[in-house]
């Protein structure tokens, strides 16, 4: 049989196409290396967009706010006069979206592992004939390697499980480059137990791990590690289309990628007769975003402990700024704001791009 697409790639990118395009009619197929679906080491904190764009049920907890601590100790808090987030189970989420997906007909080969790839061909563990292409396999994309669509850099990063502690509404974020180098640390509430992690350009993050979880005064078990890609690969090429982590749609502020993952899903559905079209209008509706995130990213690199103690205070003044434009999602909007408050912080991010120490800067 042939089949109008392949799907490489069981996760909530593949499966969310394979539902969408088999509930147009067309024949779809999904081929998954691992042993079952819903195996993805995620954060899960996710806005309202990705709950009403998935329809999911999967949600464990509601956010309110965030704590937001500093290398010096001192912490602020975001938020709290409303729901700005939830908290979704994502194994669950990935397994009811493929549920969903087979219940319209897409077909699914668990287990299977797309080795000799060509243009309309899969052969292997699978011997699969298509038109199209879908790549959904990952940060690490086998599909995207394979067709020469473009290398993007990664985060390192690594979750794992403690008790429940502080309070179950608020997400915590730490800033600090002891134990998350170029990235961040956090703890997030899922309504029976903390999910712990954090990323890292540097390597041994199973050491930077417990040394942040002993600071926090917490035991955490069943650490696994994964990789966030940090750019944008070419979407599309000839009958090859790449979807989610595999071309890049992830935000490379905080490393989420369900909301335009998601939305790139739909707008494949909606153009799957014109992926030109689908590239454009991603790009159009989060795109920008996208580059915004890339841009902000090569500033955060640079800070340091004594950069993220100053903007502290900064932060601080406008707690009430930030929880009116705050989104987690289009993250540039509170950014814009907070410029506009503050624009001499422009010179300083100048200065620091031109490598020069935040810190020693505003000691001047």
């Amino acid at each position: 049989m042939r089949y109008d697409a392949a799907i490489v790639g069981a996760g909530a990118a593949g499966s969310m196409a394979a539902y969408l395009l088999s509930k147009k009619g067309y024949r779809v197929i999904v081929l998954e290396k691992n042993r079952a679906v819903g195996e993805k080491v995620c954060g899960g904190l996710v806005s309202e967009r990705v709950i009403r764009l998935s329809n999911t049920e999967a949600v464990t907890n509601e956010i309110r706010g965030a704590d937001v601590f500093f290398p010096d100790g001192r912490c602020v808090r975001i938020g709290g006069d409303k729901t700005h987030a939830y908290v979704i189970d994502r194994n669950a989420f990935d397994r009811e979206i493929a549920e969903k997906a087979m219940a319209e007909g897409a077909i699914y080969r668990m287990e299977t592992k797309a080795v000799h790839i060509s243009e309309h061909r899969i052969t292997g563990s699978a011997d699969i004939s298509f038109d199209v292409l879908i790549g959904a396999d990952g940060a690490q994309s086998a599909v995207a390697h394979r067709f020469s669509m473009g290398n993007v850099e990664y985060i390192n990063t690594i979750q794992g499980e403690a008790r429940t502690f502080g309070e179950d509404r608020f997400v915590r974020i730490y800033l600090d480059t002891r134990f998350s180098p170029g990235f961040f640390s956090w703890c997030i509430p899922d309504g029976e137990k903390t999910r712990v992690g954090l990323g890292s350009t540097e390597r041994g993050l199973r050491q930077k791990l417990d040394a942040f979880a002993a600071m926090i005064s917490v035991d955490v078990k069943h650490a696994k590690g994964a990789l966030i890609p940090m750019g944008m690969r070419k979407f599309w090429k000839e009958n090859v289309v790449l979807l989610g982590d595999a071309a890049g749609q992830v935000k490379a502020t905080s490393g989420g990628g369900l909301y335009p993952l998601l939305l790139a899903a739909h707008l494949l559905s909606e153009h799957f007769d014109d992926f030109e079209q689908y590239r454009r209008e991603f790009m159009q509706r989060f795109g920008q975003e996208l580059k915004r995130a890339l841009l902000a990213r090569r500033i955060f690199v640079r800070l340091s402990n004594d950069d993220f103690n100053y903007l502290a205070g900064h932060i601080a003044e406008e707690v009430e700024l930030i929880t009116r434009y705050g989104d987690i999602d289009y993250q540039s909007e509170v950014a814009r704001a907070f410029i506009k408050k503050h624009p001499s912080l422009i010179w300083y991010i100048l200065r620091k791009m031109a490598g020069q120490s935040f810190f020693s800067v505003c000691s001047l």
